[in-house]
């Protein structure tokens, strides 16, 4: 329960579990507590059962974005973790943020090129 209230509070759709040194133990998504609930699974059950506590998709923090996205797509998941050299957590990164730049992208694509003046 206390996963789906910090997705709520964050309006996020994925937790990130950490240990005591700030690296990255597992995740727990909205995809994860449904499936849960779906099988009937109480919602005061531990994290570690409902979540992937194993193969944790996730990248370095110098790693191109274009990695994000193709893990994305071969593995089916919309988000993916980002460590630094030390396995501890940095951030996430959503497909809805690769969205975003994407279309600020496009956008930026269709206005003409004004060229810089120097003063």
């Amino acid at each position: 329960m206390e996963a789906v209230r910090l997705m709520s509070k964050a309006n996020t759709g994925l937790v990130v579990v950490v240990g005591d040194d700030g690296k990255v133990l597992g995740v727990v998504s909205e995809r994860d507590i449904i499936r849960a609930l779906a099988n009937g699974v109480d919602p005061s059950t531990p994290v570690d059962s409902v979540g992937t506590m194993n193969s944790i998709v996730k990248v370095h923090e110098k790693d191109p974005i274009i990695k994000v996205a193709a893990l994305m797509a071969e593995r089916n998941v919309r988000h993916v973790v980002v460590v630094d050299d030390y396995d501890r957590l940095k951030g996430v990164i959503s497909i809805r943020d690769l969205l975003r730049e994407y279309d600020a992208l496009k956008e930026l694509a269709r206005k003409p090129l004004v060229p810089l003046t120097k003063e």
